[in-house]
């Protein structure tokens, strides 16, 4: 006979000493159910008379033993299920516990509910095309990195940039991709994340034509700038499209995928800028190659399942999380949860300032404002201005290396660094895989800056002069997986009502940063050098890297909607505990 609990029938606890939620949380939608073979168990706080409880290894709820398992008919301790969800602006202890629910799947075999595991082809597909728009956004951010030293050449009969008008030419993109972000917020509620693809892919297409036929610098600048608007706008629907479209269990990984996509960009801008073309045939081939292929790909995607369930259009968004899970995995129990979560956190929003005032919630504007600084802060580790400038670096390093056999040779790095946060990131914890890199990313900047130091003070560096590549050889793997990092908790920590906001903002301060970030690097080389500039990166890298280790909670393992419970139930908490 299992053992009776000494919790107190019908009270009610008011806080849950838990500190995490169980990864194997199955459906908060399950009501009780009673049979010989089939039963699921709900309890809300209180005592369920179908069931005896066990108080060996228990928990405690406001002072009782909370049971670690539970028993069925036949006396045979099951393990329990534990999420928190959010009614009425409080927070309650939900118990779901699967039982012996089995059905058929299509080889007629029997299986329980919660092994079957969601099929991954379609979300990898879904997760490819997108993390092909990055390619784009690679491409575009890469372009002067390896027609820079063609449009400055004095000797050069065609069109010539003054060191000024060098800065804006790497920054001009992020300023248009402020923009993008803010069109995007819109069209991302009302439109939704495909549709915002498919209209952003053809229009970068004909910008990058129109620059390869540019007759004058500021044309050239202007039309820098109407692409940054594609880039804002893929930037800020690709993210939330693939994390919407992710079962739990691969998420990290193809989220990941879209970071890896940018690198590519870099990596093939870099390839064709080496070849013997002139910088507007590099611009011409680049943007035919990079915007085509996704832009046909989407036509036969569906929309996220969250943004549809966002519209009402509750059949489409059944049928596309089908689409994305297989016909064998229970859909419909996903579906219940996405649904119910999204009515509890809109139930007293109707208009569209309403869903704004929704990124003012305690435990939202918690995250936007840690998200916030890692928008703005990574941008200053040196990722992007690096890779905008990479062969006036090297050029400037006198490398033993060509300068863009070394800007090839980086771009194959970064894109290896993605590829190795796509293979353990589902495996690893957020927090250590986004600590480790910004120490490392610190150190080997260090590293770089006593090189350029000892070559300003007129040091003997012939026999180092391996040293640049070497050590971005080691920083440009270590700020990708940073950055993928940085991607994919900007998704996945915002709740599904307020994430097309969010992200928008969100955005918007990324394209700042980015702004500042490439407009200041040569602007800094006459002030406080190179060694002084990398120098700057490193206390950034250090600064991430303290931020994250205090604030940062662990979420690998945890749907959208648990990770949504988390944080309330730790703002609930923080709040019972202040006086």
């Amino acid at each position: 006979m299992c053992p009776t609990s000494n919790t107190t029938k019908g009270q009610e606890p008011s806080h849950v000493g838990r500190k995490h939620l169980h990864r194997n949380t199955e459906s908060m939608d399950q009501h009780a159910t009673k049979g010989n073979d089939d039963h699921t168990t709900e309890i809300t706080g209180h005592d369920n008379p179908a069931y005896d409880h066990s108080t060996e290894g228990a928990d405690q709820v406001n002072g009782q033993d909370n049971p670690a398992f539970l028993c069925d008919p036949e006396d045979k301790p099951i393990q329990r299920s534990t999420t928190y969800i959010s009614t009425e602006g409080a927070l309650e202890l939900k118990e779901v516990q699967w039982d012996k629910q089995k059905y058929k799947n299509q080889e007629g075999g029997t299986q329980t509910v919660n092994e079957v595991k969601p099929q991954i082809r379609h979300q990898v597909v879904g997760a490819v095309l997108t993390s092909l728009t990055h390619v784009v956004v690679g491409s575009i951010v890469g372009i002067p990195g390896v027609i820079l030293p063609s449009l400055t050449d004095p000797n050069s009969s065609d069109i010539f940039l003054e060191p000024t008008q060098v800065a804006l030419f790497g920054s001009a993109v992020h300023l248009g991709a402020i923009i993008g972000a803010v069109i995007a917020g819109v069209t991302n509620i009302y439109l939704g994340q495909r549709i915002t693809l498919l209209v952003s892919m053809p229009s970068a297409l004909v910008l990058w034509l129109a620059m390869s036929f540019t007759p004058s610098v500021w044309v050239l600048q202007l039309l820098r700038i109407l692409i940054g608007v594609a880039v804002g706008l893929m930037g800020a629907a690709s993210g939330n499209y693939v994390v919407e479209i992710t079962h739990t269990t691969f998420r990290g990984r193809l989220t990941g995928m879209i970071d890896t996509g940018r690198q590519v960009g870099l990596l093939l801008v870099y390839i064709i800028g080496s070849l013997d073309l002139t910088w507007r045939q590099v611009m011409m081939v680049t943007g035919c190659i990079t915007t085509i292929p996704p832009f046909i790909g989407f036509f036969f995607l569906p929309n996220s399942p969250r943004w549809l369930v966002t519209r009402g259009r509750h059949n489409e968004a059944l049928k596309a999380l089908e689409f994305f899970r297989g016909p064998d995995f229970n859909s419909e129990s996903e579906f219940q949860t996405i649904v119910k979560q999204f009515q509890q956190t809109t139930k007293c929003k109707k208009r569209t300032c309403d869903d704004f005032r929704g990124l003012l919630e305690p435990s939202v504007l918690h995250r936007m404002l840690f998200l916030s600084f890692l928008m703005i802060v990574i941008q200053f580790t040196g990722n992007i201005p690096i890779a905008t400038y990479i062969v006036p670096i090297f050029k400037a390093s006198d490398s033993e290396l060509n300068s863009y056999v070394s800007a090839m040779v980086i771009g194959a790095t970064r894109v290896l660094g993605c590829c190795a946060f796509l293979l353990v990131v589902d495996r690893v914890g957020r927090r250590k895989l986004a600590i480790i890199p910004c120490i490392v990313c610190a150190l080997s900047l260090i590293v770089l800056a006593v090189y350029f130091l000892l070559r300003a003070y007129g040091q003997d560096v012939t026999q180092i002069r391996w040293l640049p590549l070497a050590a971005l050889i080691v920083f440009s793997p270590f700020v990708c997986a940073c950055q993928s990092m940085v991607s994919l908790l900007r998704s996945e920590l915002l709740p599904t009502h307020v994430r097309p906001q969010g992200t928008a903002i969100l955005y918007i301060l990324f394209f700042l940063g980015l702004y500042a970030a490439t407009q200041t690097f040569p602007l800094m080389l006459p002030v406080v050098f190179e060694y002084g500039t990398f120098l700057i990166y490193s206390s950034c890298c250090i600064l991430m890297a303290l931020v994250i280790a205090a604030v940062l909670p662990e979420t690998r393992g945890l749907s959208l909607e648990q990770i949504e419970d988390l944080f309330r139930y730790k703002n609930h908490a923080s709040q019972e505990h202040t006086p």
